[in-house]
């Protein structure tokens, strides 16, 4: 079996069988006739993004005449196998955090506009459901330690946009909490979404680059 076969095959067991489930940003500019941020995230298995390429690959019919003993497990890269191995931890200690800052998400979203009507509604949101699960997710990804320098690196950048939208969400509690709603607040709000929700983005298309260096060249 081809040697760079077998590596793909290994790591992408490794990866596709983990918990590898950061966070897509999907971020849209923030549109001036709402009344909210438009932040959305879609959790997803990155991993998906690579396994169907190297699976096809694995569906390639394999003389086996051509086998060699030497080309087993235990030939492969043991550096790239470790660093490997450092993702998987990783993501797997980033995986049940993600659920805080869905539902942070989700409460988020639960109404399009900020009425007056809804104002108290919206307030109780972010104080008992938004703010709590956000604080709780910024907690614990601060807590995580990547081994890895270029996984460490780019987490620190995940941890400044997350930061950075914890403090968009104290001001939209901020905004919720007066009987007249200050658009100044908001417009404040709004802006630091963009600012953390750009470096989420930056971490998606870091993470996808890091992912594929454990990929045979197409």
């Amino acid at each position: 079996m081809n040697r760079k076969l077998m590596l793909t095959l290994v790591l992408t067991a490794v990866l596709t069988g983990s918990n590898l489930m950061f966070a897509s940003a999907t971020y849209a500019a923030t549109d001036t006739d709402l009344p909210d941020g438009t932040y959305t995230m879609d959790l997803e298995t990155m991993a998906s993004s690579f396994s169907s390429s190297s699976l096809d690959d694995s569906t390639e019919v394999v003389d086996e005449d051509t086998y060699e003993d030497s080309e087993s497990v235990d030939n492969l890269d043991p550096a790239l196998v470790e660093e490997a191995s450092q993702l998987l931890e990783y993501s797997d200690q980033m995986a049940p955090l993600l659920e805080y800052e869905k539902k942070a998400w989700t409460a988020y979203y639960k109404n399009d506009y900020v009425t007056s009507s809804n104002r108290k509604q919206e307030y109780l949101l972010v104080t008992n459901t938004i703010i709590p699960n956000y604080k709780k997710f910024l907690t614990g990804i601060r807590q995580i330690k990547p081994v890895n320098p270029e996984l460490a690196k780019m987490h620190a950048k995940y941890i400044k946009g997350a930061t950075i939208e914890m403090e968009a969400f104290v001001l939209f509690q901020k905004y919720v909490s007066k009987t007249k709603l200050n658009d100044d607040i908001l417009n404040k709000s709004n802006a630091k979404l963009d600012v953390g929700g750009d470096l989420l983005l930056q971490f998606d298309k870091e993470m996808e680059a890091y992912i594929s260096k454990f990929l045979p060249a197409q």
